[in-house]
């Protein structure tokens, strides 16, 4: 999935960045489509990256955290 400018910060200077979830949960990340460098992240790097943002000001909506909220207890 491509991220669009409204998904990234004001100091992106990736070209195109993308990410991909595998069904086993782990998570890719590039600058660009095409480029082969990018870096892969296993279940337990997601949690601590989403687990760090949850506890920093994590500017969502009501909406955003309920919908989470109701996925994570799935």
């Amino acid at each position: 999935m491509i991220l669009g400018k409204e998904d990234l910060s004001q100091y992106n200077s990736a070209k195109s960045p993308w990410f991909n979830v595998a069904t086993n949960g782990k998570v890719d990340i590039g600058i660009e489509q095409g480029h082969i460098q990018k870096i892969g992240l296993a279940s337990e790097g997601m949690y601590k990256i989403v687990d760090e943002w949850l506890n920093s000001f994590h500017g969502l909506t009501k909406e955003q955290r309920e919908n989470l909220i109701k996925k994570l207890e799935k």
